[in-house]
């Protein structure tokens, strides 16, 4: 029977249509999909502990063999000097308080750091305050099994040590520190004047015993916070921001208060040992001519990030530097164990100020930078928490706000003063699929309470990804089935024969 002319304009139809749809489809497939941030909401870490106190400055530890089990440290500075440590055995959903015991005869803990041994055995560095001026008195290491004290705190470093970090190892603890003269003690918010050098105390078994610290820097520098990190084979770096000639913030001599900041330039150094710690040679200089963003107080001052690429062999640097809309986030890397490093390039140029960097590396590769950014608010006050990702070794970078509100970052320990303190750093923390940024919100808080709430979100990582294969063959064969459609619509199959003596 022959098929009418309806019939075919119908089929013609279906079939370009559906060769369109194969084509829409192959187009689509093709395309490589970017990298995507995807962030959950904000939890409260400190919410069972309410009050006024401003929590700030986290560090972070995941567990070696359970990657459910986080720990996150962070400083207090307002209404007292103190510090809180939390636990989460459900990758960072809930956090429960760990006490902490202090040192005997010591009122206080300050300026936590945090980090796992390799049988999973919790080290937590504190440094206590007291004196006339609320300054170190001495720097205490605890052990942990789960969330239980194991014995009795091990003294460290003595008095005028400050910035106190770790890093953990196997069975090697290394801590670092800035040992201020006994001059420090009757200098409220800076230091004497040099030396005050970085020093370095070595633990080989698990923090059980240290021996004796070992000198970092040279005696000339101005250095503050000191971050210690292995690299591969036997190499160690320590990473600090030198104040250059800025005396006037190193010694404090603008007395705490708000003002116009130093011209004098900064830089942030390194220094590398090839013996695992024992010795270490000069340093070199990641980054120079630094604009100083503002005023500091020495003993809480802002704290350069480094991380390492242990799969690559890179290693990471990130700060802040810059006036105004000019304060920006800034990154450079090494490819020989901090000897010589790239040129500093911005992450994130754009109006308004990024400031207080903090850097991980995820298993494969993937660099993450967590900072404030006020770019959003014209008025420059307001702030949130961006996290920056880059799957390309730090050559290009996607970004997303991580903070669920914009707020106040008037707010902290020295607003009265025209000083106020959002802490020394951030943190955060890579998985493949993840990162987990730290930080200090002020939303419930006001210049007058001053409070300080330690905030976290999961970023969920996707990377970029090429062409989707399987959708490039299901579009190929849409276009195919659509051609054989179009065909079949013209109608070109041969006529039925006429009997014999029809016209």
């Amino acid at each position: 029977m022959a098929e009418s002319p309806s019939w075919r304009n119908g089929l013609r139809f279906v079939g370009v249509l559906v060769a369109f749809a194969g084509v829409v489809l192959v187009v689509v497939a093709v395309q490589p999909r970017p990298a995507a941030l995807q962030p959950g909401d904000t939890v409260i870490v400190n919410a069972d502990r309410p009050g006024i106190a401003a929590h700030n400055s986290p560090a972070v530890a995941m567990h070696p063999r359970r990657p459910e089990v986080l720990v996150v440290a962070d400083r207090i500075d307002t209404p007292e000097f103190s510090c809180s440590i939390s636990r989460s055995t459900n990758g960072g959903l809930t956090w429960v308080p760990i006490e902490l015991p202090l040192a005997p005869g010591q009122p206080n803990c300050h300026s936590p750091d945090v980090a796992f041994t390799a049988t999973g055995e919790l080290l937590v560095l504190t440094t206590a305050t007291g004196g006339r001026f609320n300054q170190p008195v001495g720097v205490w290491l605890q052990r942990f099994q789960e969330e239980r004290a194991q014995g009795a705190p091990l003294a460290v470093a003595g008095p005028e040590a400050f910035h106190a970090r770790l890093a953990a190892q196997g069975d090697e603890v290394l801590v670092t520190w800035v040992q201020a003269k006994p001059a420090a003690a009757e200098l409220p918010l800076g230091f004497p004047p040099p030396p005050n050098p970085i020093l370095l105390a070595r633990s080989d078994d698990g923090g059980r015993s240290f021996g004796s610290p070992v000198q970092v820097s040279e005696d000339d520098r101005l250095v503050l916070q000191p971050t210690v990190l292995f690299g591969p084979d036997d190499t160690v770096v320590v990473g600090a921001l030198d104040l250059g000639g800025d005396r006037f913030d190193y010694e404090a001599d603008h007395g705490g208060q708000g003002g116009p900041p130093s011209d004098e330039p900064w830089q942030v150094v390194a220094w590398t040992s090839d013996d695992r710690g024992a010795s270490f040679g000069p340093a070199a200089v990641v980054a120079d001519g630094l604009v100083p963003p503002s005023r500091l107080i020495v003993n809480l001052g802002p704290t350069p990030g480094f991380a390492w690429d242990l799969g690559s062999g890179r290693l990471y640097a990130v700060w802040d530097a810059g006036r105004d809309d000019a304060r920006d986030v800034f990154l450079a890397y090494s490819d020989d164990a901090g000897a010589t490093w790239s040129p500093a390039r911005p992450i994130l140029p754009r109006p308004g100020a990024q400031y207080l960097p903090a850097v991980a590396v995820a298993p494969d590769g993937r660099v993450d930078v967590v900072f404030y950014d006020r770019s959003a608010d014209p008025a420059d006050v307001l702030a949130e928490v961006t996290l920056a990702s880059s799957h390309d070794g730090a050559s290009t970078f996607v970004a997303t706000t991580v903070s669920g509100t914009a707020f106040d970052s008037r707010i902290g320990f020295g607003s009265a003063q025209d000083l106020p303190q959002l802490g020394s750093q951030l943190a955060v923390l890579s998985e493949d699929d993840r990162a987990l940024a730290f930080w200090a919100d002020t939303t419930a808080g006001s210049v007058a309470t001053n409070i300080q709430d330690l905030a976290t979100a999961t970023v969920h990582v996707t990377g970029a990804q090429g062409p989707r294969w399987p959708l490039v063959a299901t579009g190929g064969v849409l276009v195919l089935v659509g051609a054989v459609l179009t065909w079949r619509s013209t109608g070109t199959r041969s006529s039925a024969p006429r009997r014999l003596g029809e016209e």
